[in-house]
């Protein structure tokens, strides 16, 4: 038995996974964002008194998935708490060949450094560390329960590494780039199966189904409800229980209003369970749309007044007040 928790960290992720292993309460992370200059990830362990962390991943070096891994680390090495597995897509220096050829702005290039630095200084608190890809073998988390990564390709760095080294490069890299190399996580034990999928592209999912051996109780969706992320045909075909819950790790970005209103529509409609840590953008444009009792309004200046307020409960929020839609989201398997 376990539990996953998807942590409310806006527009990005903190998943803490724990599960029993002969008697003992095992723990791993998976990503972990700052949030209003708050680390939920580091609230949680903080009320903890534990000595070693079973794993961590970082998905892939986005912003809004590594700002707070720094803090992590740094209260790894304070407290001397042990991490058994420290997992990644660091290797591929295409990663980092992309941040060279792209704007940063100065938030994100202190929290780049600051990840380094303090990963340095935890190496000698991890005892493995790995690069992961589509053909890194599963790893045992206890007798019955394991994990496997099904992104990215390897094919990927591959692409990417000769489109940044051609001597007349006319490609132009985004930030969104970085999402290539984005994990997707598949956690299974004797009877079904976790999917976790970070900020993974359309293209990983073409074929996946074949991998999946498990009925799945409990997805994230991509990229917080990205539709450019949905490949229609894993999902339509995906063996799963009924009311499986879908998970949207989102908040207020107005530049990428995420979700897309089709997308959670899709999710609803093919018989998921939709969950999400904000009630935003598609999650109030289309329940709202769907429920009588309720009248949504797009407030402008209620988002501006908001959008800037220092004070957590005061981040916008649409008029739907749901536990399902707004917070914390926890799950057992």
């Amino acid at each position: 038995m376990g539990t996953v928790n998807f942590k409310n960290v806006g527009q990005g992720d903190s998943i803490i996974i724990e599960w029993d292993n002969e008697g003992k309460n095992n723990i791993g992370i998976i990503d972990c964002n700052l949030y209003d200059n708050k680390n939920p990830i580091l609230d949680y362990l903080s009320q903890k008194l534990i000595t070693e962390i079973e794993f961590i991943v970082l998905s892939h070096f986005h912003y809004d998935h590594f700002s707070g891994m720094p803090d992590l680390f740094k209260f790894c090495i304070e407290k001397k708490i042990k991490i058994k597995w420290f997992l990644h897509t660091l290797a591929d220096h295409s990663i980092l060949q992309i941040y060279d050829k792209i704007f940063n702005s100065k938030k994100i290039e202190k929290a780049s450094i600051d990840f380094f630095y303090y990963l340095e200084l935890l190496y000698k608190n991890i005892s493995i560390d790995l690069s992961v890809n589509y053909h890194t073998a599963p790893i045992q988390l206890s007798n019955t329960i394991s994990m496997s990564f099904f992104a990215p390709s390897e094919k990927t760095g591959r692409n990417i590494a000769t489109q940044i080294n051609r001597k007349f490069n006319t490609k132009e890299f985004t930030y969104t780039d970085i999402n290539k190399f984005s994990t997707i996580i598949y956690i299974q034990n004797n009877d079904s199966g976790i999917l976790l999928t970070s900020d993974a592209v359309k293209g990983c999912f073409r074929n996946l189904n074949k991998r999946i051996n498990r009925e799945v109780v409990l997805i994230q969706v991509p990229h917080h409800g990205s539709l450019m992320n949905i490949y229609h045909n894993f999902w339509n075909e995906l063996s799963k229980k009924d009311k499986c819950p879908a998970v949207f790790s989102i908040g207020y970005e107005p530049k990428d209003k995420l979700p897309n209103n089709e997308t959670v529509e899709f999710f609803d409609k093919l018989g998921f369970d939709v969950h999400s840590t904000n009630s935003v953008f598609g999650i109030s444009e289309y329940f709202n749309q769907n429920n009588n009792a309720v009248n949504y309004l797009y407030n402008n200046k209620t988002q501006y007044l908001n959008h800037f307020s220092k004070k957590i409960n005061t981040i916008y929020r649409s008029s739907i007040n749901n536990s399902k839609y707004d917070g914390d989201q926890k799950f057992t398997f």
